[in-house]
C-alpha cells in the first residue's frame, strides 16, 4: 500500500499515513484558519485547517490532487503539512511572442494552483505583440496585436491575439478563486516595437515601423521626452490597476538599447535638466517615473534586474533577478526586495530540459534537478539582505513555443519541482523523495489533460 506522502506535492509533513477506504469526492468541505496545517478526510466531511490563506489554498490543492489520482474518489485519512518557506511563489507566461488563449491559461493556472504557486506574472507586451486594450487607443488591437510572417513560398500570414477588458477581469477573478494573484506586465522602455508600430510618436524617430516578427533586442525604444508617451503610460497603468487587485504591476526594464537616446535632443534635455550624466542614469530616471505612476494607482512596481544597472532608482521597486544572481546581490545591497528567476539557475522553462536531440527548447540547458538545486535563500548573503528575498518564479518565454500543448510539455514536471523547492525551502527539501514521485506527477498532469515531459530529471 502506498502512503499518502508518496502521492502529494509539495511533500507533506506527516509520514506513514496509510489509507484503507475510498469515498466519493462529493462531501461538504470546510476551511478554517487554525494554529496548524492539516487535512482531515472522513466519511462525513472534508476539513482543511491552515495558518493562513496560502495554507488553506494548498490544503484544497492536496484534496484535488488526491481526487485526480484516485479517479474522483478520496482516501479516508488525515495528515499535517508545512507552511510555505517563501511568500512569493510565482510563474510567468509570455503571451506576446505567441498568443495564449484564455482557455489554455486557465488550464495552466489550475495545475499551478494545486502545488502552491500564488503569483501569475502575465507578460502582456513585447516587440512582437501588444495584447490588452487601453481605452482611447484602438490601434493597439488594430496594429500592435498583429505581426506578419512570410513562409518559404513568400506567402503572408498573420499571427494575432488580444485580450479585452472582460478577458483580463475573468482571468483575475479565476485566479483569485484559486488563491493566485495576477501581476500584469507592460514592457518599458525597451521591447516596445509593437507599441511604436501603432503610435510612432512614442518612439525616438517618429518613423513608421512594423510589429517585429523576429526575436532579439531591437533599437526602437520608448522616447522619455515624449509627452504623449507619458499620457499613454498613465492610461495603460490606470487600466491595469483598475482590473487587477493584487499589489504589483511589472514595468519591464530589461534589454533596452540606448542607441537612439544618445543623440536625441529631447533625451539630452531631460538629462541636463535632471543632472544625469549618461543614458544608464536616464533609464533609472525613466524607471522611477514609471514607478511613481504605478504608486499613484495604489500599486508597487516590479522590474527586471537591468533596472539596478542605473546607480539609483525608486527604492520601492522590486527587482527580478534573471541574469543570474548578480541582480539580487546588487538590489539587496541597496535595500530592494528581490524575486529570483535566474535564466541558467533552473527557472527558465523554455530552455532545453535535456540534451536529447528530440527535446523542445531554446538557447541553453535547464534540467529538472536545476529547479530543485536553486538556493532561493541565498545563504551567501547577510541575514538582513536574505530577508529582502520574497521568493522565486519560473518563466516560460514564447519565442519557440507555438501552442498550449508545447507550453505544457515545457512547464511540467519542472514547475512541480520548483513548487516544492519554494514551499519547503532549503532545510526541508529532499531530492530523493521528490524523485520517487516522478510517475505520480506525470499521472497528475495526464489526469488534467496536460502534457508532462517523460524525460530524465538529472
Amino acid at each position: 500500500m502506498k502512503t499518502i506522502e508518496c502521492l502529494l506535492t509539495p511533500r507533506i509533513e506527516s509520514e506513514n499515513v496509510k489509507y484503507d477506504t475510498l469515498i466519493g469526492y462529493s462531501l461538504p468541505s470546510e476551511k478554517v484558519i487554525s494554529d496548524e496545517n492539516r487535512v482531515e478526510i472522513t466519511e462525513g466531511k472534508i476539513l482543511i485547517k491552515g495558518r493562513g490563506k496560502d495554507e488553506l489554498a494548498l490544503g484544497e490543492g492536496y484534496i484535488k490532487q488526491l481526487s485526480l489520482i484516485f479517479n474522483g474518489s478520496l482516501p479516508v485519512c488525515s495528515f499535517s503539512f508545512y507552511s510555505p518557506a517563501y511568500k512569493y511563489r510565482g510563474f510567468h507566461i509570455d503571451c506576446s511572442r505567441h498568443f495564449v488563449s484564455r482557455e489554455e491559461l486557465l488550464r495552466i493556472i489550475d495545475a499551478m494552483s494545486l502545488v502552491g504557486f500564488n503569483y501569475f506574472h502575465w507578460h502582456l507586451t513585447d516587440d512582437q505583440g501588444w495584447r490588452f486594450s487601453v481605452p482611447g487607443y484602438d490601434k493597439l488591437e488594430e496594429i500592435s496585436s498583429k505581426r506578419y510572417i512570410y513562409d518559404n513560398n513568400d506567402q503572408k500570414h498573420v499571427h494575432q491575439g488580444f485580450y479585452h477588458r472582460e478577458d483580463l477581469e475573468y482571468v483575475n477573478e479565476y485566479c483569485k478563486e484559486k488563491g493566485i494573484t495576477v501581476i500584469p506586465e507592460i514592457e518599458t522602455p525597451g521591447h516596445a516595437e509593437a507599441l511604436i508600430a501603432a503610435y510612432p510618436e512614442f518612439g525616438c524617430t517618429g518613423n513608421k515601423i512594423e510589429v517585429q516578427n523576429n526575436w532579439g533586442v531591437f533599437e526602437n525604444v520608448m522616447n522619455p521626452s515624449s509627452p504623449q508617451l507619458w499620457v499613454f503610460l498613465d492610461a495603460a497603468i490606470k487600466e491595469l490597476a483598475s482590473i487587477f487587485d493584487g499589489p504589483f504591476i511589472h514595468i519591464g526594464g530589461d534589454e533596452c538599447p540606448h542607441t537612439q537616446w544618445e543623440d536625441h535632443e529631447g533625451c539630452k534635455a531631460i538629462m541636463e535638466e535632471n543632472g544625469l550624466s549618461n543614458t544608464s542614469e536616464l533609464q533609472g530616471w525613466f524607471t522611477s517615473r514609471v514607478s511613481e505612476i504605478v504608486k499613484k494607482y495604489g500599486k508597487r512596481a516590479i522590474g527586471w534586474d537591468e533596472v539596478v544597472d542605473a546607480p539609483e532608482i525608486d527604492k520601492d521597486v522590486v527587482v527580478m533577478s534573471w541574469r543570474g544572481l548578480n541582480g539580487a546581490r546588487t538590489a539587496s545591497s541597496r535595500g530592494h526586495n528581490v524575486i529570483l528567476c535566474p535564466e541558467n539557475g533552473g527557472c527558465y522553462f523554455d530552455r532545453y530540459p535535456s540534451l536529447e536531440p528530440w527535446e523542445l527548447g531554446n538557447l541553453s540547458l535547464s534540467i529538472p534537478k536545476d529547479s530543485y538545486d536553486l538556493d532561493i535563500s541565498m545563504k551567501e548573503l547577510e541575514e538582513d539582505r536574505r530577508n529582502l528575498i520574497l521568493g522565486a518564479q519560473c518563466c516560460i518565454w514564447g519565442e519557440k513555443i507555438h501552442s498550449g500543448r508545447e507550453m505544457e510539455f515545457m512547464l511540467f514536471p519542472r514547475a512541480y519541482i520548483l513548487a516544492e523547492n519554494l514551499w519547503l525551502g532549503e532545510e526541508r527539501k529532499d531530492w530523493e523523495k521528490i524523485k520517487d514521485r516522478k510517475d505520480i506527477l506525470a499521472l497528475l498532469s495526464y489526469k488534467m489533460d496536460l502534457l508532462c515531459n517523460p524525460g530524465k530529471w538529472e
